[in-house]
């Protein structure tokens, strides 16, 4: 890391070589399938276009370069990358190279302005400190755990507010549902302009980043607007002034409580911040974007003249002949957008760390989505077949939420459920956007735990991407479910590097799983998210209704 790793608090400009650094940061495991790499690509491109569109620069920047590096240097190496299958995979790859390197080289001087701003910035307060005499007024406190990390991590580089996820669920969950209308409606208006799914992206890529800053101007812009009136809205109904918080560490972390049922890991404490009290607007499935109060009426102008002495006229601004003036000089092509000058909009903190320490986002779980898919699977259920679907989501604001159960093509047992012709999955999440963030399936005759061959099914999910969650259904048992995630170390590791190939087999490691639903974990239930089900099982009979919301 660079050397001013803790200079700064939460929200502070990076470099690009400490983002670079980051970047670098990952595990390469040539043992792990191609396929699982080749998804892992996917995931790392589809979050960086996200973070983009946010305009989080330096988190796009930092999956960009990851991505990058995943794709150009390391897949070629991998030991079935010489299949005839994997060779034709591994070329589609390679087209995308281009438009991700169109990206970072873009992305660069907009970081490098950031961060040289914020240390003229830090200079210019030293100096004026200095100036003042108060540079000996106390002695500076070292910074926690968390504050050390949260000054290093891009993902909450850009915020202006800076939030906990589980005090501020609502809040979360609201900006993420106005946030994923807004994508919906902008994909949609894509697709109808441009040639399928190839088209789209071609169509979005070329004029990305002529419209940039304005589109990142104006989103920001709105989400400060919302996120303003809800904290005026609450200080009115409790009759007080009440401030968004500025940061997330003015409250300190508070003692979390294990799950006695499932096998426990103790999280580091994260400092909690300040909650937002508001009052939530769910907005109806048919409902569109929240309405906003009315101006107040402009009022009429009244001639004072006659109140003051005349002025000599000024000239008046030369509206009419502004085609007369000099031209301006055309801008270079090469030159980068300028981004927003002041940094809007609100990211949510991570909710947990794994074992070793690595943060990771808040994921946010429909309620009623296990019952829907218990609805689903009965049939299976009661002929003591199992049966799973994969939960599908997206990004927004650093937290990830599940907004789609899809159901796959698969082959049940009595204990195993396999998906099956993945391609038709992939092609699904790319033209809709979205995110796998786990599974979901049952134990008919069994109870509530993860077998051998769900860790290996968890791990596939979990090397994409590390929040990934698996739930576990067994209605006729106590508990009847359970969310778990393989922990990391020693589970994720340990099952990566299994190589026993009977289905069900013993492990010689322990706490090879944990419980992952808050607290102690990163997943929040919420009832106000909403969700649809996709079914493309062949034959299914929603499979042509996407958008059933529940």
């Amino acid at each position: 890391m660079a050397p001013i790793a803790n200079d700064g608090g939460p929200g502070r400009p990076l470099s690009v070589k400490e983002i670079s650094a980051r970047a670098a940061a990952f595990d390469w495991n040539p043992n792990i399938p191609f396929k699982h790499w080749l998804h892992t690509s996917q995931l790392l491109q589809q979050q960086a276009d996200m973070y983009l569109r946010d305009g989080n620069f330096a988190q796009a920047y930092l999956l960009y370069l990851r991505y990058s590096t995943l794709v150009v240097d390391l897949l070629r190496q991998h030991p079935e990358a010489k299949t005839q299958e994997n060779k034709k995979a591994f070329q589609s790859k390679l087209f995308t190279v281009d438009v991700v390197f169109k990206h970072l080289e873009e992305i660069k001087p907009i970081l490098d302005r950031q961060y040289k701003a914020y240390k003229e910035a830090k200079a210019k307060q030293g100096a004026d400190s200095d100036r003042l005499g108060q540079s000996s007024a106390g002695v500076p406190q070292e910074p926690s755990a968390y504050q050390q990390h949260a000054s290093n991590d891009p993902a909450l580089s850009y915020a202006a507010h800076l939030l906990d996820a589980g005090e501020n669920q609502d809040l979360a969950v609201e900006l993420a549902q106005r946030e994923m209308r807004r994508r919906d409606s902008d994909r949609k208006a894509n697709i109808s302009n441009s040639d399928g799914h190839r088209g789209q992206q071609q169509r979005r890529n070329a004029g990305f980043w002529d419209t940039l800053t304005q589109d990142i101007a104006d989103k920001q812009a709105e989400e400060e607007e919302f996120f303003r009136e809800k904290m005026e809205t609450t200080s009115k109904a409790l009759g007080q002034d009440t401030d968004p918080p500025s940061n997330g560490l003015r409250r300190p972390a508070t003692r979390l409580v294990e799950r006695p049922s499932v096998p426990s890991y103790s999280y580091p404490k994260i400092a909690k911040s300040a909650p937002v009290d508001y009052k939530p607007q769910y907005p109806h499935s048919n409902e569109g974007r929240p309405v906003q109060p009315p101006l107040p009426p402009k009022q009429e102008a009244v001639d004072r003249s006659f109140m003051v002495p005349e002025r000599p006229q000024k000239t008046p601004y030369p509206s009419e002949s502004l085609r007369e003036l000099p031209s301006r000089p055309p801008k270079l092509p090469d030159s980068a957008p300028e981004p927003p000058k002041k940094q809007q909009g609100v990211a949510f903190k991570p909710a947990a760390y794994l074992e070793n320490g690595e943060p990771i986002r808040p994921i946010f779980l429909p309620r009623q989505l296990r019952r829907q898919f218990l609805e689903i699977a009965s049939e299976n259920t009661k002929r003591g077949l199992e049966m799973c679907g994969i939960l599908c989501g997206t990004a927004v604001n650093n937290a990830l939420f599940v907004r789609c159960l899809l159901i796959p093509e698969q082959k049940c047992t009595s204990d195993t459920c396999e998906t099956e012709n993945e391609a038709t999955i992939l092609e699904y999440c790319i033209e809709e956007d979205l995110l796998m963030l786990g599974w979901i399936h049952t134990h008919p005759t069994q109870t509530c735990f993860m077998s051998s061959r769900d860790l290996h099914t968890q791990s596939g999910y979990q090397v994409m991407l590390p929040e990934s969650i698996a739930i576990v259904c067994a209605p006729k048992f106590e508990p009847s479910y359970g969310i778990f995630r393989l922990t990391n170390p020693p589970g994720l590791p340990h099952i990566l590097g299994c190589t026993q190939s009977s289905t069900f087999h013993a492990h010689s490691v322990e706490n090879l799983y944990t419980g992952a639903e808050h607290p102690p974990g990163h997943v929040y239930e919420h009832n106000g998210l909403s969700f649809y089900v996709q079914d493309i099982r062949p034959g299914a009979r929603n499979s042509a209704v996407p958008n059933n919301s529940f």
